[in-house]
């Protein structure tokens, strides 16, 4: 029951995702992922780059 100066709010339907496309990582994938996960090809202390960005970097 709306007011007057009330609309009415309809409900839109969500459109599904087509994920037929998609295989995800296969075994492979994952193996190289794991072996890279977390490396850097230089070497990079992120927490000195936080602190740096965050309180010297103003």
């Amino acid at each position: 029951m709306c007011d007057k100066g009330e609309k009415k709010m309809n409900a839109t339907a969500t459109k599904k995702i087509d994920k037929s496309k998609n295989t995800g990582l296969t075994k492979s994938k994952k193996e190289l992922l794991k072996k890279h996960m977390g490396s850097a090809p230089s070497k990079i202390d992120m927490n000195d780059v936080r602190h740096w960005w965050k309180y010297e970097n103003n």
